[in-house]
Protein backbone atom coordinates (compact mmCIF):
# COMPACT_ATOMS: atom_id res chain seq x y z
CA UNK A 1 0.00 0.00 0.00
CA UNK A 2 1.47 3.47 -0.61
CA UNK A 3 2.01 5.76 1.85
CA UNK A 4 -0.03 8.90 1.92
CA UNK A 5 1.17 11.97 3.73
CA UNK A 6 -0.97 15.26 4.70
CA UNK A 7 0.76 18.38 5.52
CA UNK A 8 -1.34 21.02 6.85
CA UNK A 9 -0.47 24.76 7.29
CA UNK A 10 -2.56 27.16 9.21
CA UNK A 11 -3.13 29.86 6.74
CA UNK A 12 -1.31 33.67 8.31
CA UNK A 13 -1.85 32.19 12.00
CA UNK A 14 -1.07 34.46 14.15
CA UNK A 15 -2.39 37.41 11.72
CA UNK A 16 -5.88 35.38 11.69
CA UNK A 17 -5.58 34.49 15.35
CA UNK A 18 -6.11 38.79 15.69
CA UNK A 19 -8.72 38.98 13.17
CA UNK A 20 -10.49 36.03 15.40
CA UNK A 21 -9.98 37.86 18.63
CA UNK A 22 -11.19 41.49 17.07
CA UNK A 23 -13.61 41.19 14.14
CA UNK A 24 -13.11 45.14 13.36
CA UNK A 25 -9.76 43.64 11.98
CA UNK A 26 -11.51 41.28 9.41
CA UNK A 27 -10.30 42.43 5.69
CA UNK A 28 -7.75 44.58 7.19
CA UNK A 29 -4.09 44.25 6.26
CA UNK A 30 -2.76 42.99 9.86
CA UNK A 31 0.82 42.27 11.03
CA UNK A 32 1.91 40.21 14.19
CA UNK A 33 5.35 41.03 15.30
CA UNK A 34 7.77 43.12 17.56
CA UNK A 35 10.55 44.50 15.46
CA UNK A 36 9.90 42.56 12.61
CA UNK A 37 6.99 40.60 11.07
CA UNK A 38 6.14 37.46 12.49
CA UNK A 39 3.11 36.95 10.80
CA UNK A 40 1.17 39.01 7.94
CA UNK A 41 -2.70 38.42 6.43
CA UNK A 42 -3.05 38.30 3.10
CA UNK A 43 -4.60 41.82 2.67
CA UNK A 44 -1.21 42.71 4.17
CA UNK A 45 0.49 40.22 2.10
CA UNK A 46 -1.08 42.14 -1.35
CA UNK A 47 0.20 45.67 0.29
CA UNK A 48 3.77 44.20 0.13
CA UNK A 49 4.28 42.82 3.06
CA UNK A 50 6.64 39.59 4.03
CA UNK A 51 7.22 38.09 6.90
CA UNK A 52 10.47 38.53 8.26
CA UNK A 53 10.46 42.33 7.28
CA UNK A 54 11.77 45.14 9.32
CA UNK A 55 8.16 46.83 10.60
CA UNK A 56 9.42 50.33 9.52
CA UNK A 57 9.45 48.80 5.96
CA UNK A 58 6.54 47.63 6.20
CA UNK A 59 4.68 50.42 7.56
CA UNK A 60 6.69 52.48 4.79
CA UNK A 61 4.94 49.59 1.88
CA UNK A 62 1.45 49.91 3.90
CA UNK A 63 0.48 53.10 5.93
CA UNK A 64 -3.01 51.49 7.10
CA UNK A 65 -1.29 48.16 9.18
CA UNK A 66 -2.78 47.01 11.90
CA UNK A 67 0.12 46.06 13.86
CA UNK A 68 -0.31 43.94 16.83
CA UNK A 69 2.17 42.19 19.49
CA UNK A 70 0.26 38.58 19.09
CA UNK A 71 -0.83 36.69 22.22
CA UNK A 72 1.14 33.27 22.39
CA UNK A 73 -1.39 32.03 24.79
CA UNK A 74 -4.30 32.72 22.83
CA UNK A 75 -2.70 31.05 19.62
CA UNK A 76 -1.90 28.16 21.62
CA UNK A 77 -4.98 27.01 22.03
CA UNK A 78 -6.24 27.54 18.57
CA UNK A 79 -2.68 25.39 18.03
CA UNK A 80 -4.46 22.41 19.96
CA UNK A 81 -8.07 22.94 18.65
CA UNK A 82 -6.33 22.01 14.99
CA UNK A 83 -4.45 19.35 16.51
CA UNK A 84 -8.21 18.41 17.74
CA UNK A 85 -9.65 18.27 14.70
CA UNK A 86 -6.95 16.56 13.07
CA UNK A 87 -6.84 13.73 15.17
CA UNK A 88 -10.62 13.18 14.40
CA UNK A 89 -8.97 11.84 11.07
CA UNK A 90 -5.95 9.95 11.65
CA UNK A 91 -4.57 8.33 14.53
CA UNK A 92 -1.01 9.79 14.39
CA UNK A 93 -0.43 13.56 13.92
CA UNK A 94 2.92 15.26 14.27
CA UNK A 95 2.73 19.14 15.53
CA UNK A 96 6.01 20.65 14.17
CA UNK A 97 5.79 24.07 14.54
CA UNK A 98 3.57 27.11 15.57
CA UNK A 99 0.99 26.17 12.55
CA UNK A 100 1.51 23.46 10.58
CA UNK A 101 1.38 19.68 11.03
CA UNK A 102 1.41 16.28 9.53
CA UNK A 103 -0.72 13.25 9.46
CA UNK A 104 -0.24 9.70 8.22
CA UNK A 105 -3.47 8.34 6.26
CA UNK A 106 -1.74 5.34 5.42
CA UNK A 107 -4.01 2.46 6.59
CA UNK A 108 -7.06 4.64 7.76
CA UNK A 109 -9.43 2.45 5.88
CA UNK A 110 -12.97 3.77 6.85
CA UNK A 111 -12.00 7.24 6.94
CA UNK A 112 -10.15 6.87 3.42
CA UNK A 113 -13.07 4.71 1.87
CA UNK A 114 -15.94 7.35 3.06
CA UNK A 115 -13.58 9.86 0.86
CA UNK A 116 -13.08 8.07 -2.61
CA UNK A 117 -15.45 8.87 -5.17
CA UNK A 118 -14.77 5.15 -6.20
CA UNK A 119 -13.86 2.57 -3.71
CA UNK A 120 -13.21 -0.11 -6.33
CA UNK A 121 -10.39 1.95 -8.15
CA UNK A 122 -6.84 0.76 -8.06
CA UNK A 123 -4.78 2.39 -5.08
CA UNK A 124 -2.74 4.38 -7.19
CA UNK A 125 -5.67 6.35 -9.05
CA UNK A 126 -7.74 6.97 -5.71
CA UNK A 127 -8.17 10.45 -4.22
CA UNK A 128 -7.91 12.23 -0.57
CA UNK A 129 -8.92 15.39 -1.89
CA UNK A 130 -12.42 14.94 -0.53
CA UNK A 131 -11.51 13.73 2.94
CA UNK A 132 -9.29 16.97 2.70
CA UNK A 133 -12.30 19.27 2.01
CA UNK A 134 -14.09 17.44 5.13
CA UNK A 135 -10.72 18.45 7.16
CA UNK A 136 -10.89 21.81 6.14
CA UNK A 137 -14.61 22.36 6.46
CA UNK A 138 -14.55 21.12 10.25
CA UNK A 139 -11.51 23.38 10.87
CA UNK A 140 -13.16 26.43 9.58
CA UNK A 141 -16.40 25.70 11.64
CA UNK A 142 -14.61 24.91 14.95
CA UNK A 143 -11.85 27.58 14.94
CA UNK A 144 -12.54 30.05 11.70
CA UNK A 145 -9.18 29.34 10.56
CA UNK A 146 -8.39 28.77 7.10
CA UNK A 147 -5.66 25.76 6.21
CA UNK A 148 -3.39 24.94 3.77
CA UNK A 149 -3.11 20.93 2.70
CA UNK A 150 -0.80 19.16 1.04
CA UNK A 151 -0.39 15.21 0.13
CA UNK A 152 1.78 13.09 -0.78
CA UNK A 153 4.13 9.98 -0.81
CA UNK A 154 6.47 11.59 1.77
CA UNK A 155 6.99 13.89 3.94
CA UNK A 156 8.79 16.49 1.32
CA UNK A 157 6.57 16.13 -1.40
CA UNK A 158 3.65 16.38 1.03
CA UNK A 159 5.30 19.88 2.60
CA UNK A 160 5.86 21.23 -1.21
CA UNK A 161 2.71 20.43 -2.33
CA UNK A 162 1.26 22.16 0.43
CA UNK A 163 3.06 25.70 -0.98
CA UNK A 164 1.40 24.93 -3.94
CA UNK A 165 -2.32 24.73 -2.09
CA UNK A 166 -1.70 28.07 -0.06
CA UNK A 167 -4.15 29.94 0.75
CA UNK A 168 -6.70 27.43 1.64
CA UNK A 169 -6.54 24.79 -1.40
CA UNK A 170 -5.82 21.22 -1.62
CA UNK A 171 -2.82 20.10 -3.72
CA UNK A 172 -2.44 16.23 -4.01
CA UNK A 173 0.42 14.44 -5.79
CA UNK A 174 -0.60 11.34 -7.02
CA UNK A 175 1.82 7.77 -5.98
CA UNK A 176 4.04 7.68 -9.32
CA UNK A 177 3.91 11.57 -10.38
CA UNK A 178 6.31 12.84 -7.86
CA UNK A 179 9.31 13.09 -10.22
CA UNK A 180 7.18 15.01 -12.17
CA UNK A 181 5.79 17.45 -9.37
CA UNK A 182 9.45 17.90 -7.78
CA UNK A 183 11.11 18.85 -10.90
CA UNK A 184 10.84 22.69 -11.11
CA UNK A 185 11.61 23.36 -7.16
CA UNK A 186 14.16 25.62 -6.69
CA UNK A 187 16.87 24.05 -4.08
CA UNK A 188 16.09 26.34 -1.44
CA UNK A 189 12.44 25.38 -1.39
CA UNK A 190 12.92 21.50 -0.37
CA UNK A 191 12.80 21.03 3.61
CA UNK A 192 16.20 20.42 4.88
CA UNK A 193 18.52 22.09 2.53
CA UNK A 194 19.47 25.15 4.43
CA UNK A 195 21.00 28.54 3.62
CA UNK A 196 24.77 27.15 3.58
CA UNK A 197 24.29 24.17 1.39
CA UNK A 198 22.27 26.10 -1.54
CA UNK A 199 24.87 28.63 -1.58
CA UNK A 200 27.57 25.67 -2.04
CA UNK A 201 25.09 24.07 -4.92
CA UNK A 202 24.51 27.58 -6.43
CA UNK A 203 28.68 27.29 -6.84
CA UNK A 204 28.33 24.43 -9.17
CA UNK A 205 25.17 25.77 -11.00
CA UNK A 206 22.34 23.62 -9.34
CA UNK A 207 19.37 25.57 -8.79
CA UNK A 208 16.28 23.57 -9.35
CA UNK A 209 15.88 19.68 -8.12
CA UNK A 210 15.92 18.51 -12.01
CA UNK A 211 19.49 19.78 -11.90
CA UNK A 212 20.32 18.18 -8.32
CA UNK A 213 19.44 15.10 -10.19
CA UNK A 214 22.93 15.34 -12.39
CA UNK A 215 24.54 15.34 -8.95
CA UNK A 216 26.60 11.97 -8.34
CA UNK A 217 25.04 10.61 -4.94
CA UNK A 218 28.44 9.69 -4.03
CA UNK A 219 29.38 13.45 -4.42
CA UNK A 220 26.78 14.83 -2.60
CA UNK A 221 27.21 12.27 0.37
CA UNK A 222 31.13 13.04 0.23
CA UNK A 223 30.48 17.23 -0.07
CA UNK A 224 27.57 16.95 2.83
CA UNK A 225 27.97 14.06 4.86
CA UNK A 226 24.74 12.15 6.17
CA UNK A 227 22.43 15.27 5.17
CA UNK A 228 23.96 14.75 1.34
CA UNK A 229 22.47 11.17 1.20
CA UNK A 230 19.14 12.71 2.82
CA UNK A 231 19.17 15.60 0.37
CA UNK A 232 19.62 12.63 -2.46
CA UNK A 233 16.61 10.93 -1.12
CA UNK A 234 14.45 13.69 -0.61
CA UNK A 235 14.98 15.09 -4.16
CA UNK A 236 13.96 11.81 -5.77
CA UNK A 237 10.61 11.28 -3.89
CA UNK A 238 12.30 8.41 -1.60
CA UNK A 239 12.56 10.07 1.59
CA UNK A 240 10.54 7.37 4.01
CA UNK A 241 10.90 9.74 7.60
CA UNK A 242 7.62 8.28 9.60
CA UNK A 243 5.44 10.66 11.13
CA UNK A 244 5.97 10.45 14.34
CA UNK A 245 2.78 11.02 16.75
CA UNK A 246 3.30 13.88 19.03
CA UNK A 247 2.29 12.77 22.57
CA UNK A 248 -1.54 13.37 23.82
CA UNK A 249 -1.74 15.83 27.04
CA UNK A 250 -0.60 14.18 30.60
CA UNK A 251 -2.08 16.56 32.54
CA UNK A 252 -3.93 20.22 31.91
CA UNK A 253 -2.46 22.76 34.38
CA UNK A 254 -3.74 26.65 34.70
CA UNK A 255 -2.34 28.84 37.30
CA UNK A 256 -1.29 32.76 37.31
CA UNK A 257 0.22 35.20 39.92
CA UNK A 258 -1.16 38.38 41.47
CA UNK A 259 -0.01 40.90 43.77
CA UNK A 260 -1.90 40.17 47.24
CA UNK A 261 -3.58 43.55 48.59
CA UNK A 262 -1.83 43.56 51.57
CA UNK A 263 -3.66 45.63 52.81
CA UNK A 264 -6.78 43.26 53.37
CA UNK A 265 -5.39 42.34 56.96
CA UNK A 266 -5.73 39.46 56.10
CA UNK A 267 -5.84 36.30 53.50
CA UNK A 268 -8.69 37.24 50.64
CA UNK A 269 -10.10 34.14 51.09
CA UNK A 270 -13.32 35.16 48.67
CA UNK A 271 -10.66 36.30 45.63
CA UNK A 272 -8.46 33.22 46.12
CA UNK A 273 -11.48 30.49 45.66
CA UNK A 274 -12.88 32.75 42.62
CA UNK A 275 -9.70 32.89 41.10
CA UNK A 276 -9.54 28.65 41.35
CA UNK A 277 -12.87 28.42 40.12
CA UNK A 278 -12.28 30.34 37.32
CA UNK A 279 -8.96 28.99 36.34
CA UNK A 280 -10.62 25.46 36.95
CA UNK A 281 -13.67 26.14 34.49
CA UNK A 282 -10.63 26.84 32.17
CA UNK A 283 -9.03 23.60 32.48
CA UNK A 284 -12.16 21.90 32.54
CA UNK A 285 -13.50 23.33 29.79
CA UNK A 286 -10.48 22.02 27.50
CA UNK A 287 -10.66 18.64 29.39
CA UNK A 288 -13.85 18.44 27.45
CA UNK A 289 -12.59 20.08 24.02
CA UNK A 290 -10.24 16.97 23.96
CA UNK A 291 -12.53 14.68 24.78
CA UNK A 292 -10.44 13.39 27.86
CA UNK A 293 -11.67 13.19 31.95
CA UNK A 294 -9.56 13.44 34.76
CA UNK A 295 -9.34 11.84 38.11
CA UNK A 296 -6.30 14.13 40.05
CA UNK A 297 -6.83 17.16 41.14
CA UNK A 298 -3.95 19.38 41.83
CA UNK A 299 -3.59 22.88 43.50
CA UNK A 300 -0.96 24.79 44.98
CA UNK A 301 -0.51 28.05 46.12
CA UNK A 302 3.06 30.12 46.46
CA UNK A 303 3.16 32.88 49.07
CA UNK A 304 4.77 36.17 49.10
CA UNK A 305 7.88 35.04 51.94
CA UNK A 306 8.61 31.83 48.97
CA UNK A 307 7.51 29.27 50.21
CA UNK A 308 5.34 26.85 47.83
CA UNK A 309 2.72 23.94 49.10
CA UNK A 310 0.51 21.83 46.53
CA UNK A 311 -2.60 19.36 47.28
CA UNK A 312 -3.92 16.59 45.36
CA UNK A 313 -6.86 14.11 45.58
CA UNK A 314 -7.80 11.33 43.70
CA UNK A 315 -11.67 10.99 42.28
CA UNK A 316 -13.54 7.77 42.68
CA UNK A 317 -13.81 7.86 38.95
CA UNK A 318 -12.56 9.99 36.47
CA UNK A 319 -14.66 13.21 35.28
CA UNK A 320 -15.32 15.88 33.14
CA UNK A 321 -17.13 17.82 35.06
CA UNK A 322 -16.83 21.07 36.36
CA UNK A 323 -19.00 20.82 39.51
CA UNK A 324 -17.36 18.00 40.73
CA UNK A 325 -14.04 18.76 40.04
CA UNK A 326 -14.26 22.09 41.56
CA UNK A 327 -15.60 20.78 45.04
CA UNK A 328 -12.46 18.66 45.33
CA UNK A 329 -10.29 21.61 44.41
CA UNK A 330 -12.52 23.92 46.82
CA UNK A 331 -11.09 21.54 49.58
CA UNK A 332 -7.79 21.19 48.66
CA UNK A 333 -7.53 25.49 48.77
CA UNK A 334 -9.02 25.45 52.14
CA UNK A 335 -6.45 22.86 53.17
CA UNK A 336 -4.01 25.04 51.75
CA UNK A 337 -5.09 28.26 53.51
CA UNK A 338 -4.05 27.49 56.78
CA UNK A 339 -0.49 29.67 56.73
CA UNK A 340 -1.62 33.35 58.00
CA UNK A 341 0.74 34.67 54.85
CA UNK A 342 -0.24 36.30 51.67
CA UNK A 343 -0.65 34.38 48.36
CA UNK A 344 1.20 35.39 45.42
CA UNK A 345 0.55 32.54 43.04
CA UNK A 346 -2.29 30.08 42.66
CA UNK A 347 -2.92 27.15 40.32
CA UNK A 348 -4.74 24.12 39.57
CA UNK A 349 -3.77 20.23 37.84
CA UNK A 350 -6.26 17.74 36.24
CA UNK A 351 -4.25 14.63 35.56
CA UNK A 352 -4.43 10.95 35.19
CA UNK A 353 -6.26 11.76 32.34
CA UNK A 354 -8.09 9.07 30.48
CA UNK A 355 -10.05 9.01 26.81
CA UNK A 356 -14.07 9.53 26.97
CA UNK A 357 -15.48 5.99 27.12
CA UNK A 358 -18.30 4.00 28.58
CA UNK A 359 -19.16 5.39 32.07
CA UNK A 360 -20.47 2.44 34.29
CA UNK A 361 -24.18 3.13 35.39
CA UNK A 362 -25.94 2.79 38.66
CA UNK A 363 -29.47 1.85 39.33
CA UNK A 364 -31.68 4.88 39.99
CA UNK A 365 -28.72 7.19 39.07
CA UNK A 366 -28.41 9.25 36.11
CA UNK A 367 -24.64 9.40 36.03
CA UNK A 368 -24.89 13.44 36.24
CA UNK A 369 -26.26 13.45 32.46
CA UNK A 370 -28.16 16.57 33.24
CA UNK A 371 -25.12 18.11 34.46
CA UNK A 372 -23.27 17.07 31.30
CA UNK A 373 -26.20 18.51 29.60
CA UNK A 374 -26.05 21.45 30.76
CA UNK A 375 -21.75 22.10 30.43
CA UNK A 376 -21.54 20.96 26.65
CA UNK A 377 -24.34 23.85 26.35
CA UNK A 378 -21.72 26.12 28.15
CA UNK A 379 -18.89 25.10 25.87
CA UNK A 380 -21.32 25.60 23.13
CA UNK A 381 -22.41 28.73 23.96
CA UNK A 382 -18.42 29.59 24.61
CA UNK A 383 -17.55 28.37 21.23
CA UNK A 384 -19.58 30.86 19.27
CA UNK A 385 -19.60 33.94 21.50
CA UNK A 386 -15.92 33.12 23.41
CA UNK A 387 -14.64 32.16 27.18
CA UNK A 388 -16.09 35.65 28.55
CA UNK A 389 -19.51 34.66 27.81
CA UNK A 390 -20.29 32.50 30.86
CA UNK A 391 -19.11 32.94 33.86
CA UNK A 392 -19.89 30.13 36.52
CA UNK A 393 -19.64 29.80 39.96
CA UNK A 394 -17.88 31.86 42.57
CA UNK A 395 -16.00 32.88 39.26
CA UNK A 396 -18.98 35.58 39.09
CA UNK A 397 -16.65 37.12 41.91
CA UNK A 398 -14.26 38.51 40.12
CA UNK A 399 -16.16 40.77 37.72
CA UNK A 400 -15.49 44.35 38.65
CA UNK A 401 -12.05 43.33 39.73
CA UNK A 402 -10.27 41.80 36.80
CA UNK A 403 -10.97 43.45 33.19
CA UNK A 404 -13.18 41.10 31.48
CA UNK A 405 -14.31 40.42 27.54
CA UNK A 406 -14.57 37.82 24.76
CA UNK A 407 -12.17 35.66 26.04
CA UNK A 408 -12.26 36.02 29.83
CA UNK A 409 -10.35 37.51 32.50
CA UNK A 410 -7.83 39.16 31.74
CA UNK A 411 -4.75 37.71 34.09
CA UNK A 412 -1.66 38.97 35.16
CA UNK A 413 0.37 35.64 34.04
CA UNK A 414 -2.21 32.81 32.52
CA UNK A 415 -0.52 30.03 32.09
CA UNK A 416 -0.61 27.12 28.66
CA UNK A 417 -1.67 23.60 28.75
CA UNK A 418 1.09 21.38 29.75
Amino acid sequence: MARRILHLDIDAFLATVEQLRDPVLLGKPVAVGTGVVASRSYEAKARGVQTAMPLHEALRRCPELVVREGDSRLAERYRQAVAGVVRQFSPVVEICSLDDFYADLTGVPLRIAQALDDPTRADSERSLVALCRQLRARVRAETGLSIAQGIGSTRTVARLATTKAKPGGICEVPPGAELDFLAGFAVEQVPGIGPRTVELLHQVGVATVRELWALDRELLRQSFGARGEEIWRRCRGLDDTPVRSTPLLRSICRETSFEPRCDAGSQPRDFLRAMLAYLLDRAASELRQQQLRARTVQVRLHHVDGVGQERSRSLAAATDRTDVLMAAAAALLDELLARRVLVRLVGVTLSSLAAEGARQGRLFDDGGAARRRLFAAVDAVRQRHGFGAVVLGAASELLGQLPHGRHGFRLRTPSLTK
